[in-house]
């Protein structure tokens, strides 16, 4: 099976809500993630770049479960960050990380209680673009292969090496509050070389951006601080990419 390929087949482009257990009380995680599903919100996904604390996942997980019917992807940062009752881990390798530990490190570590809990795996090629000036949350917490928005051909080669590992899809991310979205460029130049799914995240805040995004070749948008800002705005974004 697999779930990405399979929602895509059935919804076209596809958006994503992602919840940090962090930045706010699991009751009002679950009550944005309602809201998202009435916009048309596909899956959830919840993590965050500094979550350690995995009964706060869970916690998490539980009531957008009780709010919701759509699935639950954990978005871990490392192995403490997982909980048994989500639907789904997103399994991933932080391509470019000079760090044995986002590269192979955690996972190993996890993959016994994913294998345990009954989570099923999406394995994803994660590649980190530097869009800000001044570094990212997940750029601060990973070591990285820097990537900027000029870098097309750098960008290419990992998504390659992603679909060359038989990855199911790749996620350019341009971090939580990147000042500027992965530039519609990149995503043109790693759509026509690759085959598999792209997921684009960071820096998206409107409909007119996120359509650019999947116009470029992004099959699945991810939205994570505006929607715990104003899960509102989420309504536009949705609405742009899939043409309601």
């Amino acid at each position: 099976m697999d779930y990405i390929k399979d929602l895509i087949k059935k919804q076209g482009k596809a958006h994503f809500t992602l919840i940090d257990p962090e930045n706010q009380p699991p009751e009002e995680a679950g009550k944005c993630a309602r809201t998202c599903q009435d916009y048309g919100s596909s899956a959830v996904m919840i993590g965050g770049s500094t979550v350690k604390d995995g009964k706060l996942v869970y916690k998490t997980v539980e009531s957008i479960k009780k709010q919701t019917n759509l699935p639950t992807i954990l978005f871990p940062n490392s192995a403490q960050a997982i909980s048994e009752n989500a639907d789904y881990i997103f399994y991933m390798m932080l391509m470019n990380s000079t760090d044995r530990r986002f590269l192979l490190g955690e996972q190993i570590k996890a993959a016994p209680s994913i294998k345990k809990w009954g989570i099923k795996p999406i394995s994803m090629g994660y590649i980190i673009v530097s869009m800000s000036k001044y570094p990212t949350t997940v750029e601060k917490a990973a070591s990285l292969d820097r990537i900027t928005e000029t870098d097309l051909e750098k960008a290419v080669s990992y998504a390659l090496t992603a679909e060359y590992l038989n990855l199911q899809c790749i996620y350019l991310e341009a971090g939580s509050g990147a000042e500027k979205p992965v530039p519609n460029e990149m995503i043109k130049a790693v759509r026509k070389e690759t085959n598999i799914p792209i997921i684009v995240g960071g820096g998206i805040r409107d409909g007119k951006t996120a359509k650019e995004k999947t116009d470029a070749g992004a099959d699945i948008i991810v939205n994570g601080s505006i929607c715990e800002e104003d899960c509102g705005k989420i309504r536009g974004i949705i609405g742009s990419i899939k043409n309601i």
